[in-house]
């Protein structure tokens, strides 16, 4: 007895969605298996923002209104560029502290900065940033801004050429631009960071386990 042609069209549009599916789960595996990512400031990425506001494990920084740019890549966002003014305060372990006197003349370190370079995983990015008061700008000059800070700090961190590789999750990379001590870098993940670049100076050593992600 043939299938009646009722029968064939529901078999035909189930194997329809099941394919869907696969599909799509196959794709998602993909870009989660994907090391390398295409990444770029573009000028449909630049964003005007209000109460901006993030904390870290020892670094912590607010800038209440400006211009940001976002770094996509298929998998999420993994650069955030700030380019309105803000505060920063770093703080150090009792470890560490006498250095960070040291390099920084005072701790805990509070500094405003003009612009910030970060790298973080996009899951990150979403959980920190994801609910930012933000709309699209249309701005040449911020948009010039931030391509020549992308330009200038993407080989620094986290790439394989000029592919971006997502820092793992909970590590964030973080350049302040300050009036008062010029750039500073920044890292907090398993191993912690924190260097002023001129005159150089490093308030950790060399693979310096951060205590609050051991």
């Amino acid at each position: 007895m043939m299938p009646s042609k009722s029968y064939l069209l529901v078999r035909a549009a189930l194997l329809s969605a099941v394919l869907v599916v696969v599909v799509l789960g196959r794709a998602q595996e993909a870009v989660k298996e994907q090391k390398f990512f295409d990444v770029s400031i573009s000028p449909d990425e630049i964003y005007q923002y209000t109460n901006l506001e993030f904390t870290g494990d020892f670094t912590s920084f607010e800038s209440p209104a400006g211009r940001l740019a976002l770094g996509k890549t298929e998998g999420g966002v993994t650069i955030l560029i700030i380019l309105g003014s803000g505060a920063a305060v770093i703080e150090a372990p009792e470890a560490v502290r006498e250095k960070f006197s040291q390099v920084f003349g005072a701790y805990p370190l509070k500094t405003s900065f003009k612009s910030l370079y970060m790298r973080l995983h996009p899951k990150e990015f979403e959980e920190k940033f994801g609910a930012l008061a933000m709309t699209k700008a249309a701005d040449e000059d911020a948009f010039k801004a931030a391509k020549a800070i992308f330009e200038d700090r993407f080989l620094t961190s986290y790439h394989a050429g000029q592919k971006a590789i997502y820092p793992p999750y909970l590590t964030r990379v973080m350049d302040f631009d300050t009036a008062g001590f010029g750039l500073i870098t920044n890292e907090e993940g398993y191993w912690i960071t924190l260097r002023r670049v001129m005159p150089y100076a490093s308030v950790y050593p060399s693979r310096f386990v951060n205590p609050k992600q051991k």
